[in-house]
């Protein structure tokens, strides 16, 4: 049986899929879809051939390894974000006072000086003559005059 920590949308043989972003959801099940199979395991199983101790064991096992390594998952994928956040925040500071070139994303090409550092979206960007642009932007760095 094969879990997935990302969905919790049954697998379903055949089934066509108009959203391509719905097609990995519809191949793998999750921590309820777990669930709802051992319930249903137990209420239909056969009294005079119980399901062994040692099977059901195994599977709560199974389940309890497969949530802690979700939780793990969640844990480093936000400490990864919050070390590329620290990690601009200290570029966008040293970029502080000087003059850098700018490839706007509207296709202009741009010259100023970095005179902020700003929070937006929940990242650092640069102001630069009183307008905020993205690390992705900057072509060029050189000393402020």
């Amino acid at each position: 049986m094969y879990f997935n920590a990302v969905s919790a949308a049954p697998q379903t043989a055949g089934m066509a899929s108009n959203n391509p972003a719905n097609e990995k959801a519809n191949e793998t099940l999750g921590k309820d879809d777990f669930l709802k199979l051992l319930t249903t395991q137990l209420r239909y199983q056969d009294p005079l051939n119980p399901i062994e101790d040692q099977e059901f064991i195994a599977q709560l096992a199974q389940f309890s390894s497969l949530e802690q390594m979700q939780n793990l998952n969640t844990t480093m994928e936000k400490a990864n974000t919050a070390q590329q956040k620290l990690t601009a925040l200290g570029q966008a500071t040293s970029m502080l006072g000087r003059e850098v070139e700018l490839f706007t994303k509207a296709g202009e090409s741009l010259f100023g000086q970095v005179s902020a550092v700003q929070f937006s979206e929940g990242w650092p960007h640069l102001v630069v003559d009183g307008k905020l642009f993205d690390f992705g932007e900057v072509v060029a760095i050189r000393e402020g005059s």
